[in-house]
């Protein structure tokens, strides 16, 4: 097995294990999530692609959670190489659940990305490194109860790693009218002047069957596990459900 794949295995294994820990006397919540995306890449030129992404995500019974607008300008460097110098998204957190968060909180979103792609027999893998300047509202309460709006000044950063592999199952390679099995998993450091928690905050586990319909459409619904530890670490959440991508892919280069 090749050197990528092991350090693949390491990292899921590593990741895993922190996902299950559940120390005495943190507050948990277990609860359902439904999630959806969006997601079109927009070839420019033979080096450059365009990506515009939706994000609606729900927890408890179709409850707002979160919503994403996701953009990014991605650089292929090589076959197996490509690079996102810089992107941007907003976001929009609601309070939900049975954990809510005291206001809704918004946010600006810069970040990065190194992405590396490769195979090994059927099995299509890739390893999606991401650097997150994140800019989030700050509001408070008076004693009167009126809130006050302080602007977008929680300043914190997050680091996240994800392995994804997929692997086809009714052909030898992914192409049209191509199913496949999806894997993924994902995991989240964050750091700032209010976090105070600062080992791995949040782990995503995803499994599922997907459908190449043609050369540009595909849609992979599975069962997605997150785990949200909250900013000091007293908090957690074990949201269990359902995800469902769509992506659509097309070309301006006429190359």
């Amino acid at each position: 097995m090749k050197l990528s794949s092991l350090c693949s295995l390491y990292v899921y294994l590593f990741t895993l294990m922190t996902a299950t820990a559940q120390p005495a006397g943190r507050e948990i919540a277990d609860q359902s999530l439904e999630w959806f995306s969006i997601t079109s890449n927009i070839q420019v030129s033979s080096k450059v692609t365009l990506m515009v992404e939706g994000q609606f995500r729900y927890a408890g019974a179709f409850q707002p959670s979160q919503n994403q607008a996701r953009t990014a300008l991605e650089i292929k460097l090589n076959d197996h190489l490509s690079i996102v110098p810089i992107a941007y998204v907003y976001t929009w957190n609601y309070r939900y659940g049975k954990q809510p968060a005291g206001f809704e909180n918004h946010e600006h979103r810069i970040w990065h990305q190194v992405f590396y792609k490769h195979a090994w027999r059927k099995l299509r893998m890739d390893h999606r490194l991401r650097f997150e300047h994140r800019f989030i509202q700050s509001r408070t309460m008076d004693r009167g109860g009126d809130v006050a709006y302080n602007g977008y000044d929680n300043r914190q950063f997050r680091i996240r790693y994800r392995f994804m592999t997929r692997l086809p199952i009714n052909n030898s390679e992914i192409g049209p009218r191509t199913w496949f099995l999806g894997f993924y998993d994902e995991v989240f450091i964050s750091w700032g002047k209010s976090v105070t928690f600062h080992e791995p905050d949040q782990n995503r586990l995803f499994a599922g069957p997907g459908y190449q319909v043609d050369g540009k459409l595909s849609v992979l619904p599975g069962f997605l596990y997150q785990m949200l530890i909250k900013e000091n670490g007293a908090k957690q959440e074990n949201n269990l459900g359902v995800q469902v991508m769509f992506t659509y892919n097309f070309t301006l280069n006429k190359e």
